[in-house]
């Protein structure tokens, strides 16, 4: 079977070198201010943590299961944007409307070229995708992006003519490596599992998640400057974290596995995770991705 789709993941994998978090912040705020004005709530908002930790033991969750063949869809995956916004405005007796809810969630949505810089190879392996007939999906875990805010983000970068559409866990409303989230990338390319393969850095949610339906999965290794746990960006890294952890009692969040001599390691503890995830291929960045996909070709 040929291969006719191609789906990437964006953060660290197509993208890289975050800007700070009071950057983004910055740039965040002054968005939300000029669509709704100054509100005296607007600076805790932007520091507050919305995005749910539910992916934080998954490697243990996984390494924990028996049945290797069911498909992993905790319900904890699931995805409402809009509900966690209302959640933080009702625990501070803060009224504010549906309208306002989405306009707000809009305007955290920095673009990228703003606050992040191109993978190598990672735009020219695109065009490469779409020279070659294959239809490109983006499939990106984020808080507030949605499908248009997403694809806008490429069309700034110049590739809207290259990207066949976008599979965000906002519009979705699950997170990878839920299947619903692959499964929509697959209905937006028209194509079968076997006929796709999914580029990302992280082995749970991207290499993990693509081969549960089928999907062939290339791990992009990455060393994150600033990882992001949403497009806002992240407090600390954990790739750069020289404190070891316990590893009796770490949770082996999935942003920093590692997969070392076949085994997959916990970066954070430097201990085997548990889990067993074998990609079809690895790649240091995206330059390669042309001499690897052509001999799958």
């Amino acid at each position: 079977m040929g291969l006719r789709g191609a789906f990437f993941d964006v953060g660290d994998t197509l993208v890289e070198h975050w800007a700070p978090r009071e950057v983004v912040n910055a740039k965040a705020r002054a968005q939300i201010q000029a669509d709704l004005g100054e509100r005296p709530w607007l600076d805790d908002l932007l520091e507050a943590r919305l995005e749910r930790s539910w992916n934080a033991s998954l490697a243990q969750l996984i390494a924990r299961r028996t049945d290797t063949t069911e498909r992993f869809a905790p319900e904890e995956a699931r995805q409402e944007t809009l509900a966690l916004y209302a959640a933080w405005f009702r625990d501070r007796g803060i009224e504010i409307d549906e309208a306002d809810l989405d306009r707000l969630r809009h305007g955290m949505c920095v673009p990228l070229d703003e606050i992040s810089s191109p993978v190598k190879g990672a735009f020219e392996a695109i065009r490469w995708c779409r020279e070659q007939g294959l239809r490109v999906v983006l499939v990106t875990n984020t808080l507030s992006r949605g499908d248009a805010e997403a694809l806008a983000d490429w069309e700034q970068f110049g590739l809207d003519g290259a990207i066949d559409g976008v599979a965000s866990s906002h519009s979705v409303g699950w997170r990878k490596p839920h299947p619903a989230m692959f499964e929509r990338a697959l209905q937006i390319a028209g194509v079968r599992p076997e006929e796709a393969f999914h580029v990302g850095d992280n082995l749970i949610a991207d290499v993990w998640g693509a081969q549960r339906l089928g999907i062939r999965g290339v791990w992009r290794r990455s060393f994150r400057v600033h990882p992001p746990t949403d497009e806002r960006g992240a407090p600390h890294d954990p790739w750069g974290d020289r404190r070891r952890r316990d590893e009796a009692t770490c949770e082996h969040p999935s942003e920093s596995l590692l997969l070392r001599n076949g085994v997959v390691e916990c970066a954070l503890c430097g201990g085997a995770a548990g889990v067993e995830v074998r990609p079809d291929a690895v790649l240091e960045d995206l330059s390669g991705l042309p001499g690897l996909i052509g001999g799958w070709l």
